[in-house]
């Protein structure tokens, strides 16, 4: 399916879900770079009820995954399971599911590293929908939480393709191949392809879409 056809399919499975929840909180997974976070921009603009979220931005900062980094001996699992402040993360959920206020959170900046923009959220909406990887993960607190699944599965080679485009764009001079020893994106692909084969998220998932 193509991104249209995508998001308009996510749509109406959200929406049916929502007609029997006071508050719906939805979970997209999905490889790195297969489009989680262009269908949830999409979605968003097809549903006026639908609460936006990005898990990275619940990513510690910098200098603290550096520090994780540099204590483990598998650099994989820092990534798979330690980057993302899931106490932070877990309290802005549960503050969604019991109240209808506006949420202030400042959250990671990728370019600087910090934690410092501040980002408001309007949890009087009725419909959460966050995307990132991992997000099924059994080990990791905040997959209690969600109350339906999506996941994006598609060819991985061409979402490689697409992904180091990307990166290559956005970094530019500064981009490091994903064969470079110093390169951290090489270590989230290692823990994406132990966390699909070992747990098969889309096995888990209430709606399963292809990615052309």
């Amino acid at each position: 399916m193509n991104q249209e056809e995508l998001s308009e399919k996510a749509n109406e499975a959200i929406t049916l879900w929502a007609e029997s929840s006071s508050k719906l909180i939805v979970a997209i997974d999905g490889y790195t770079g297969i489009g989680k976070t262009t269908l949830l921009d999409n979605l968003v603009k097809l549903n006026p009820d639908i609460l936006a979220v990005n898990r990275d931005d619940f990513t510690f900062s910098r200098k603290i995954v550096h520090e994780k980094l540099a204590n483990s001996e598998d650099k994989s699992k820092v990534f798979e399971l330690e980057v993302v402040d899931s106490q932070k993360f877990s309290d802005f959920i549960t503050a969604f599911k019991n109240t209808n206020t506006l949420c202030k959170v400042n959250t990671y900046d990728g370019v600087s590293g910090e934690v410092n923009i501040p980002k408001t959220f309007d949890f009087s909406k009725k419909i959460m929908v966050i995307e990132g990887v991992f997000m099924f993960h059994p080990e990791l607190p905040h997959n209690k939480f969600w109350d339906k699944r999506i996941y994006l599965e598609g060819d991985i080679n061409k979402i490689a393709e697409r992904r180091m485009k990307r990166e290559k764009e956005r970094w530019g001079k500064d981009y490091f191949p994903e064969t470079h020893p110093d390169s951290y994106f090489k270590q989230v692909c290692i823990a994406l392809d132990r966390y699909i084969g070992s747990y098969h998220p889309g096995k888990v998932a209430d709606l399963v879409l292809r990615v052309d």
